[in-house]
Parts: structure tokens; sequence; C-alpha cells
């Protein structure tokens, strides 16, 4: 039994070295350049005239971007709301006109 057990976990141990990290379609890391700031810029601007509010961007956390028709950038921002830095989690649509538009916004 013991046997048996060692053996089914090589296979296990085997099957996740396989296992590929970025999944095709899926979110992969982005890197913190002129894209990413741009698709950061577009949601602190949208979102600040959603809430009537004076929004700033402090920093970008992490990104990563997805590959569709288009792309879609996941944002971990720092933002500057009322004199207090505070983060959200965003998610911009650049299509492929390079047209943007804010999907979601979620203050953490």
């Amino acid at each position: 039994m013991v046997f048996v057990n060692a053996w089914l976990w090589s296979f296990t141990v085997a099957a996740d070295d396989s296992v590929p990290k970025n999944l095709p379609g899926g979110y992969a890391p982005a890197e913190l350049g002129k894209e990413v700031k741009a698709a950061a810029d577009f949601a602190v601007g949208e979102q600040a005239g959603r809430e009537a509010v004076p929004l700033k961007l402090v920093s970008i956390v992490r990104a990563e971007k997805q590959i569709v028709a288009g792309t879609n950038y996941r944002v971990l921002l720092t933002v500057e709301r009322s004199g207090s830095a505070r983060q959200a989690k965003v998610v911009v649509f650049q299509d492929l006109r390079s047209r943007y538009s804010l999907k979601s916004w979620e203050w953490l």
C-alpha cells in the first residue's frame, strides 16, 4: 500500500510541474510601462467623473493583461482621494482602436 501511494504521488508531482503558469487566454503579468500607465490614468479620470470627487494616481502596485479582441488590464492602484491614499482594483478594456473603457473599480 505504501508503495502504491508513493507511486501515485510521483505522478501528481510530475503533473503539477507540467501545468503552464499562464494559461492561453488568461491574465499574465504586465510590464509597468506606457500602456499600463495610460490605462491607469484613464481609469482614475473615469472614476473621478463617476464619483464627482478629485482623484489622483499615486502609484501602480501591479498589473496584469489579458489579450482578447483588444486588451484587458487588471491593475492594482494607489489613489489619493480626499487627502488620503487608498487602493483600488480596476479592470480597463482597450479595444482594437485604442479606445478605453472602465469595466470595474473596487475600492479596497
